[in-house]
């Protein structure tokens, strides 16, 4: 079954005559007659019966044609809303990322974007970057924004900007009073990390232990913003990006220092290699690599 002999038949039914069908349809009446035909035969009935000088359905037919002018309609309706989707008037755009890149990058882009194409819905996933890595790898996000690298070939990426990590700690800690701070001058105090699952996480212990002890003792919490909370309240001190804190460090409610030695990260965009991307995904991606490039 074929759906333009559904829709040949739908227009027989309707019209009553194989001529003025053929004549709408702009194809022959022994082309018509034929469609017709195939579709008796596949289902093994009857479906119109000579009344006249027109046609009539049978019982099989009346049967059929509710059914043929559903699945129609149903073809017609997925070919506007395909259409729309191409021209960004509607659709869905699920992108997964950090909190870091929610609260502090994609606001104003997103915002943008919404304006333009308002038809367009947008869902936020947010997790750390292997687990966005894994929401995009089983199709749950079109595309994630996560921390470069990930050890995922069937993941394709695109590198972003390069993030400024930086050590905090409060304002009268006996941190200010160090020149150049080691991770030897780290060993004594609490360290805040925020998912020990996270690529960021592990490059710094990583780094801390290749070079001293470690971290004494570490509290894992569970966003950015109860690590800073807890970094004011002095429970400990924690490395993590400088657009972060920006807002802290100004106000005078906590201090930021570079550490040279600390991995330099990569923020980029990721999607599945062998995923179609859809076109409000390509403008989003588009506009997301033009917004993130350096002046």
């Amino acid at each position: 079954m074929e759906l333009y002999q559904l829709k040949g038949f739908a227009r027989v039914a309707r019209g009553g005559t194989l001529t003025k069908a053929a004549e709408e349809l702009n194809i022959t009446q022994p082309a018509l007659s034929s469609q017709i035909k195939a579709l008796e035969k596949e289902f093994g009935v009857q479906l119109f019966e000579r009344r006249g000088r027109g046609l009539a359905l049978t019982a099989a037919g009346r049967t059929l044609l509710p059914r043929a002018e559903q699945l129609l309609e149903l073809v017609g309706h997925a070919a506007r809303e395909l259409s729309e989707a191409n021209a960004l008037k509607s659709g869905v755009l699920h992108i997964g990322t950090n909190d870091s890149n929610c609260l502090y990058v994609l606001p104003e882009l997103l915002a943008r974007y919404k304006a333009d194409y308002p038809g367009i819905r947008i869902r936020l996933s947010n997790s750390h970057s292997s687990v966005v890595a894994s929401w995009v790898l089983d199709g749950t996000v079109e595309i994630g924004i996560v921390t470069l690298p990930l050890q995922k070939r069937e993941l394709l990426s695109h590198p972003l900007y390069e993030r400024k990590d930086v050590l905090i700690f409060p304002p009268g800690h006996e941190l200010e009073a160090v020149g150049r701070i080691t991770p030897r001058h780290l060993e004594s105090y609490p360290f805040l990390f925020l998912h020990r699952g996270s690529v960021s996480h592990g490059r710094v212990m990583e780094k801390l232990r290749s070079e001293s002890f470690g971290p004494a003792d570490t509290m894992q919490v569970g966003s950015l913003e109860v690590v800073k909370r807890y970094v004011e309240l002095g429970l400990g001190v924690s490395i993590v990006p400088m657009i972060n804190v920006e807002h802290e460090v100004s106000g005078g409610r906590l201090v930021a220092r570079s550490l040279p030695w600390i991995p330099r990260n990569t923020v980029g965009v990721v999607q599945r290699k062998s995923a179609y991307l859809s076109p409000a995904a390509k403008e989003f991606v588009h506009r997301l690599i033009e917004y993130t490039a350096p002046p």
